[in-house]
């Protein structure tokens, strides 16, 4: 998900405007609105301008009032709007969001509508959008990380196809590393807290960071899939990274611009922060999957879901204005844009850094579905573990027998 500034005003003046008119399932009046709220950076304004265009000829009496939010105080935001006497009938949710809005009631179950591409929804984005089996969250669009690369010293170290498994790479990092002799460069900077980077490791075992049975969830790490893949993990930082094992993912950007780092981890966006920072590396730059032990390694996949407000009053409109949307018509319009489509089947219609995250997404994941979740991020349990384990302060399974005992105590406590 992306986060910017709040805008109250705007906020305001959706509310003073959007009209309150029949009941889910009702005709649609002369002077029905469908009161949309999307955010920023995340509704180009070709492909909704389109849509509704559409949208009207479908339903020529129907008016779509659109509000663009800003990430920071968006939960206030939408808390007030659906508790308005004019709620919003769609919403935008960053795929973090839905889980607290599902389980507390306040979403209307889509389960039984019929979206097109939905038997190759990406994964992260679809479970993110889903609570005790039921759909709350529609597909929207996804964000995940690639390997981002520098040709110049690519080639420098006589390499040529980017490789498509772990082994691969590391052999290729052993070569840019022998070509490369400063004490400070990394073949791939990759920082001791960079959780998202990480996990994918434990996933490509087959570990899982958490799970639940009859009601109660307990953390996983400690099993020894997982641990396997942390140690995987912890062993290939050791042979291809110099950054530190306190430090996250936000100087990225530096250390590849600098040549600090020949590849780095960051969401395909980051190429264009880079070439942005450092113009001459812009035609030196190229990405590709992650690669796991026998093929892309699973990304953790960000992104946005769409949902409809238990108070709107034109839930119905509501869904069709969603099927729109993230059909295969302006999901391919979404992801010339530069965003990744939600699903699988569209690779067609998308190139460039957009066509390799798409790939790298055939295999995503999402954190544990549970409302406690956000505990367990605010406590920091993931990144001090894997800087325990990176600084070489505890081996893999001391560290994660302390993290799992974190991890179930946080997520069965109420609150």
């Amino acid at each position: 998900m992306r986060h910017a500034r709040a805008s109250g005003p705007a906020v305001l003046a959706a509310l003073l405007l959007a009209a309150a008119c029949g009941t889910p399932g009702a005709q649609p009046g002369p002077t029905t609105t469908l009161t949309v709220w999307l955010m920023k950076e995340s509704a180009p304004d070709n492909v909704i301008r389109e849509l509704n265009q559409q949208f009207h000829t479908l339903h020529p009496d129907v008016q779509v009032r659109l509000t663009t939010l800003e990430w920071p105080g968006r939960d206030a935001k939408w808390q007030a709007g659906m508790a308005s006497a004019t709620p919003p009938d769609v919403l935008e949710m960053g795929n973090s969001d839905v889980l607290a809005y599902a389980s507390t009631g306040k979403l209307t179950d889509l389960t039984t509508q019929d979206f097109e591409n939905s038997d190759s929804w990406l994964t992260g984005l679809r479970d993110a959008g889903s609570y005790e089996g039921r759909l709350y969250g529609v597909p929207y669009y996804g964000g995940d990380r690639v390997v981002i690369y520098r040709k110049d010293l690519w080639q420098q170290a006589g390499l040529g196809a980017p490789p498509s498994t772990l082994a691969q790479l590391e052999a290729d990092a052993a070569k840019l590393i022998a070509a490369n002799p400063a004490t400070d460069f990394s073949a791939l900077y990759f920082p001791g807290r960079y959780q998202y980077a990480a996990l994918p490791f434990v996933l490509d075992a087959g570990g899982t960071v958490a799970t639940q049975q009859n009601g109660r969830w307990a953390g996983a790490l400690s099993s020894p899939k997982s641990q396997a893949g942390l140690r995987t993990w912890a062993d290939f930082v050791a042979k291809v990274s110099r950054a530190p094992a306190d430090k996250d993912e936000t100087s990225d950007v530096d250390a590849l611009g600098s040549g600090r780092a020949a590849m780095i981890i960051d969401q395909g966006t980051t190429a264009g922060a880079v070439a942005k920072k450092y113009p001459t590396l812009g035609e030196q730059l190229g990405v590709f999957p992650m690669p796991g032990a026998t093929g892309p390694m699973p990304v953790f996949l960000g992104g946005s879901n769409l949902v409809v407000p238990k108070a709107s009053q034109q839930a119905d409109l509501a869904a069709q204005w969603i099927r729109l949307l993230t059909g295969t018509q302006y999901e391919g319009l979404l992801g010339q844009s530069g965003l990744v489509p939600n699903s699988t089947g569209l690779s067609a219609l998308v190139s460039g850094v957009t066509a390799v995250e798409l790939a790298a997404a055939g295999k995503s994941w999402f954190t544990p579905l549970s409302t406690r979740w956000s505990a367990v991020d605010n406590a920091n349990v993931i990144q001090d573990m894997l800087q325990s384990i990176a600084a070489g302060k505890a081996t893999v399974a001391e560290a994660t027998t302390a993290a799992d005992r974190k991890i179930t105590d946080l997520l069965n406590t109420p609150g």
